[in-house]
């Protein structure tokens, strides 16, 4: 006989509220949606463009080799993501994850780490957008050099990357699906006529094991694992996708996978024509010119550039549900967590993202180290976020299991090789030493994160109860309920409740006094 659940519950002394009912529009988005947000994050038509010849320079012609241990590390990573996704969902995305299995302070460093990693993709990602539409403008006889009409591109990309997320959450899968499908189909024309001009045969030299012995290939692969940064996005849907549990955890995997399948066909015939390209100019057109398909280089441009914006739609939606939950949990401001009342939006963390991108590629625009400069650099930055948020979920998530009775010897050793093969990639950025300035780029990223945990430290010795509440919002699947009170893991709040009625009423915040569900830890 089943044990019925009760209303409220807490697991290791927190009390936990649903990621349904925080005031984000429920069940907006069903599969694809879920699926269109974790690949316009991770753009692969932008990493397309510029990944494979960054590998080769590293690794020569063992960059196919290191685009496959790059998929092998991030495979590790999405599949132990996944043990707790098809268990719990939220809005706090890796966050929320990290804490389950570390605790509130690791929940706000994942957290934070992955905000710096949002904001920093959305400001590469406006410049990168104003880049390729300034180019295609240029094209057609309507560019300008003046400095009025890049500011206006800045504008123009930055407004309709934040309409998308500020409409809602499943207009804007819409569209990134459709417009990254067609960039990616765009890329294609040039990547199958790399093929058809090299002939039907085989380059073996590209998948000589001996890759694999050469530290070169290695090197490489921390390019190949940065280029999936973005696939979690879809964690942060936990509020708002249709039979949530089910839906994160498959495209979680999916996306990877897809990303990987992209990659690898991508790389290989690029390797073929890297010998003769000018690596101070874009690639994809000079291998267009390669392969005889100059003609597509005009839609490619137009393309890539919408690609951008779907980008930026992308990680502002991830962005704002994050700073939405810190607000929510009283971490942040409370502003962060009003939702519009017409779209069910997280608008005022979605505005804050656009503001914060517009003010950075501003200053990018006008600065006499020029755009190109700061998108390398700040997209370097923001990645970091990416891994120290990854590295947190991995190795909480086997001790989370292992606190529900849920760990297993393959899940155990799915996270393990997840956190070795991140390991790997965070000591890589440091030795061999890299050359300046990106030897002191990820000091960069520790500064803006140190000044993020001071506020936490300070949260904490000032308002402990809201410190505590970090990462506590995320809702069980139903079996995964009914599995944790049959084991008696789940505990039921009696003295808890009224401490935690004095804990919100002190907040003033009308939105979490609403009816509890049964959570997770």
């Amino acid at each position: 006989m089943s044990t019925p659940i009760r209303p409220e519950v807490a697991l290791s002394g927190r009390a936990l509220g649903s990621a349904q009912e925080i005031g984000l529009k429920r069940d907006a988005v069903g599969f694809w949606g879920v699926f269109a947000q974790g690949l316009a994050a991770a753009a692969p038509s932008v990493a397309i463009a510029v990944v494979p010849f960054s590998l080769f320079v590293a690794a020569g012609k063992g960059a196919a080799w290191a685009v496959l241990v790059g998929l092998t590390i991030v495979v590790l990573i999405a599949a132990t993501i996944s043990f707790q996704a098809k268990r719990t969902v939220s809005s706090g995305s890796l966050g929320t994850y990290a804490g389950n299995g570390l605790g509130p302070g690791f929940a706000y460093a994942a957290g934070f780490s992955l905000l710096i990693g949002y904001i920093g993709f959305a400001t590469t990602g406006t410049l990168g957008g104003v880049l390729y539409l300034d180019a295609f403008l240029e094209s057609v006889g309507l560019g300008s050099q003046d400095h009025w009409f890049r500011l206006l591109l800045v504008i123009v990309v930055v407004a309709a990357a934040v309409y998308l997320p500020y409409r809602g959450v499943s207009i804007s899968a819409k569209y990134e699906l459709v417009f990254e499908l067609i960039a990616i189909a765009s890329i294609l024309v040039i990547i199958v006529g790399a093929y058809l001009t090299y002939g039907f045969k085989v380059d073996w030299e590209q998948w000589n094991p001996k890759h694999l012995t050469v530290s070169a290939t290695f090197i490489a692969a921390v390019s190949a694992v940065g280029s999936y940064a973005g696939f979690e996005s879809v964690a942060s849907l936990g509020a708002e996708a249709k039979d949530a549990h089910r839906n994160i955890a498959r495209s979680l995997l999916r996306v990877v996978l897809l990303l990987g399948v992209l990659y690898i066909v991508a790389t290989y015939p690029q390797v073929l024509f890297f010998e003769a390209i000018d690596g101070d100019k874009a690639v994809l057109p000079q291998l267009a010119d390669a392969t005889g398909v100059s003609w597509v280089n005009q839609v490619l441009s137009a393309a890539v550039a919408v690609a951008f914006i779907v980008f930026v739609t992308a990680v502002t939606t991830a962005g704002a549900r994050s700073l939405f939950t810190f607000g929510h949990e009283g971490a942040l401001p409370k502003v962060l967590a009003k939702v519009h009342p017409r779209h069910e939006t997280p608008w005022v963390g979605v505005v804050v993202i656009g503001l914060l991108a517009l003010v950075f590629s501003v200053v990018a625009t006008f600065s006499s180290a020029g755009r190109l400069v700061f998108d390398v650099y700040g997209g370097y930055v923001a990645t970091w976020g990416f891994l120290i948020s990854y590295l947190l979920v991995v190795i909480a998530t086997p001790i989370w299991l292992y606190r529900i009775k849920a760990l297993t010897p393959a899940r155990l050793a799915v996270s393990v090789a997840a956190t070795l093969g991140l390991a790997y990639v965070i000591v890589s950025n440091f030795y061999p030493v890299p050359e300046f300035p990106f030897n002191i780029l990820p000091f960069i990223f520790g500064g803006v994160l140190l000044a993020g945990l001071v506020w936490y430290w300070i949260l904490k010795r000032t308002r402990p109860e809201v410190a505590k509440r970090i990462g506590t919002i995320q809702t069980l699947s139903e079996a995964e309920q009914q599995r944790l009170a049959e084991a008696g893991i789940v505990e039921v709040l009696e003295e808890q409740r009224a401490d935690d009625s004095e804990a919100i009423a002190g907040d003033d915040d009308p939105e979490s006094r609403r009816e509890k569900e049964p959570v997770a830890p």
